[in-house]
């Protein structure tokens, strides 16, 4: 190249320089002194989670002696001399190799999983979350729980006046009344309803009046029993002078006038016996089915009265102690307690003492912090990937030394059309509740990759730091020799957070470099453009 000293005779001047001066000339050049540090280094290989990786610096002896004669593709080396250039090569010299950090690294096989970073947001799980609303309108008269407080089941949260549980529980009282006075008359008719059925079974035995008298002595069956045992004793006196009356017409004493006259009086008793007996059996249903109707009413009305109550959410026990009566219920009769329908951590209050409230205010809000759900977008292109049950890692803005595990138990049906994305959701566990809602960070879902035999061997792995992005796609660099290298293009088919699968003109040992490899895909990029390449 004319204008320019050869590097041979610059480095025979320089060496003749030395000579004359007196000095020893050096026996090893810097490039030889490169190669020797450089196979000082070891290899070191790193697994994480069934993905290989690797950091390897410098040939063996066998390979640098190879690699120093012939690249990649087999053609020999251009002797130090030359100037010679081949496209996509970076030349580096020992001054810009020192203020570069650039490690050297094998392409190997391997399986990947894939990672799909979302981002993530901390929400309250709903499942657990119970808002708490007043039954009734009414005053507040105390606030026995306040945001912060921890609450159980059944845990006194505040006191109202209520005039609307006032009146409820009056109507209640009334209709427990009326109940109780149904139900004596109707224990009453049914008393004289069985009572009577037993004293017509006595008097179907024909017994004396006497007799009939005593063995209905302990039936309590009310007038029923005068009408009956009156008629009874009429007919069977009547019959009684019928049968004597009829011997003596027999006998020819007796007058048959006489005769006809008792015979009647007979059957007027007989009659009046019959149609008294089937008077009362009929009235006496007739009162005994009017009693049990009134009765199943009043104990209807009570009951749905009892069940107003419960709307209004007194429970059993307080309703029992309203029907036990007392002092008690014309002090408390318009008390609306609310109580803790879950344990868990009081997230929200919005009352104060002597405020207005009804069935549209919200109390206090509730929540079971034992876990939490963190919902990530899912854009378009990655939805393909995901599964319910897949692993999740969860790291929080607020704790960014710290990862979390979690499971993906949810995976929205629908697309947003605004974001382009769908919620998944993860559920994460929270024993010492650290997570609050509204936290960000990312969620990152590992999703398994590569040949489904286990025997395969996989693909070409590289790190993703080796890889460069490209206008017509991506590029590593492979080492030819100490400051050679050459832009390789490959093709990215799956990506993790540390390693890409690749496809392209590499092979197993092929050794890449990782670090500032931008400053090569620079370097490539002026000598497209017609920069020269560095020396």
């Amino acid at each position: 190249m004319s204008g320019q000293t050869p590097r041979t005779a610059r480095s025979e001047s320089g060496r003749d320089r030395e000579v004359s001066a007196g000095r020893r000339p050096n026996p090893m050049g810097a490039q030889t002194m490169a190669l020797i540090l450089a196979g000082v280094v070891g290899g070191l290989v790193v697994g994480v989670g069934g993905t290989v990786a690797w950091l390897r610096a410098g040939p063996n002896s066998d390979d640098a002696a190879h690699k120093d004669e012939h690249d990649h593709d087999g053609n020999s080396r251009a002797e130090p001399g030359h100037d010679d250039h081949v496209e996509g090569e970076v030349h580096l010299n020992e001054k810009q190799l020192a203020g570069l950090k650039l490690d050297e690294v094998e392409v190997r096989r391997g399986s990947l999983t894939s990672v799909i970073e979302l981002p993530g947001e901390v929400q309250l799980n709903t499942d657990r979350l119970v808002h708490v609303t007043p039954r009734v309108s009414g005053i507040v008269a105390s606030v026995e729980k306040t945001l912060g407080d921890r609450v159980e089941v059944g845990d006194l949260l505040c006191v109202l006046d209520s005039r609307e549980m006032g009146n409820a529980k009056m109507e209640y009282l009334v209709d427990l009344s009326r109940f109780e006075v149904s139900r004596a008359d109707f224990e009453r008719a049914r008393t004289v309803f069985e009572n009577t059925k037993k004293l017509l079974v006595i008097l179907d035995a024909e017994p004396t009046p006497d007799q009939a008298l005593a063995q209905a002595h302990d039936l309590p069956v009310g007038d029923n029993k005068n009408k009956l045992l009156t008629a009874y004793t009429r007919m069977k006196v009547s019959r009684r002078n019928f049968e004597r009356i009829e011997e003596l017409l027999e006998s020819k004493i007796a007058s048959e006038a006489d005769f006809l006259q008792v015979q009647g009086a007979y059957e007027i008793g007989r009659a009046d016996y019959l149609s008294t007996r089937e008077e009362i059996r009929f009235n006496l249903r007739l009162t005994y089915l009017r009693a049990e109707k009134n009765f199943k009413v009043a104990e209807t009305e009570t009951r749905n009265a009892e069940r107003g109550l419960h709307i209004l959410g007194l429970t059993h026990e307080e309703t029992a102690r309203i029907a036990g009566g007392g002092e008690e219920i014309d002090t408390d009769i318009s008390r609306y307690v609310s109580h803790s329908p879950i344990a868990g951590i009081i997230v929200d209050r919005h009352l104060t003492r002597g405020e207005l409230v009804d069935g549209t205010t919200r109390l206090y809000t509730i929540a079971d912090l034992s876990d939490v759900w963190v919902i990530g977008r899912v854009y378009e292109r990655d939805v393909r990937f995901l599964k319910l049950g897949q692993t999740a890692t969860v790291r929080l803005d607020a704790f960014p030394d710290e990862s979390f595990e979690g499971v993906v138990d949810y995976i929205s049906s629908r697309l947003d059309p605004a974001t382009r994305t769908v919620q998944a959701r993860v559920i994460l566990p929270n024993p010492e509740r650290r997570f609050r809602s509204g936290m960000f960070g990312v969620v990152s879902v590992f999703i398994e990759r590569g040949d489904p035999d286990p025997s395969a061997p996989g693909g070409l792995l590289v790190p993703i730091r080796a890889v460069q992005r490209l206008k017509e796609g991506h590029a590593v660099y492979r080492v030819l020799a100490p400051g050679r290298f050459r832009q390789v293009p490959v093709q990215v088919i799956a990506r993790s957070r540390q390693f890409a699968e690749v496809s392209g003109p590499l092979k197993v040992g092929d050794r890449i470099v990782v670090g500032d490899t931008f400053v090569l895909k620079s370097e490539v990029g002026k000598e497209e453009m017609g920069g020269g390449h560095s020396h």
